[in-house]
């Protein structure tokens, strides 16, 4: 058993050595090169609409609206915005119903059009806020 064992060992010994010999020809490996720098995420609801700018003339609205986010679509009457009302969130286009006596009229570079029983009024786009739990992958 003893023998056995100082076989191994020699062994594993030789096996060290050459290790440190390849490593010592070869050099010092390289680091890995630093990750690429993505660029920043565009903010995909106020800066990339392309319909007519909302008159300042309409009153805000007096609803109780929040957007929660949207995807911009070609043509603009496919875009889509996700938005906040009495605790429940609906993803709403243009034309559609968001209560009763409440229609999304238009979207726009400035905001959203509501048509809020016969009186237009906009709802202005939130501030951007900072990304947040996104993960890079790769």
């Amino acid at each position: 058993m003893s023998r056995l064992a100082s076989v191994l060992l020699t062994t594993l010994a030789a096996w060290l050595g050459a290790q440190c010999v390849l490593a010592l020809w070869h050099g010092p490996a390289p680091l890995p090169a630093a990750p690429p720098v993505s660029p920043p995420v565009p903010d995909l609801l106020a800066r990339h609409w392309s319909a007519k700018a909302v008159s300042d003339v309409l009153p805000l609205t007096t609803l109780a609206v929040e957007v929660v986010g949207g995807l911009k679509a070609t043509p603009i009457s496919a875009t889509v915005v996700v938005l906040r009302f009495e605790k429940q969130q609906r993803a709403l286009r243009r034309g559609q119903r968001l209560a009763p006596g409440i229609v999304l009229e238009a979207i726009a570079p400035d905001g959203l059009i509501f048509d809020h029983k016969g009186r237009r009024e906009r709802l202005p786009w939130p501030q951007q806020r900072p990304l947040s739990g996104l993960k890079r992958q790769g």
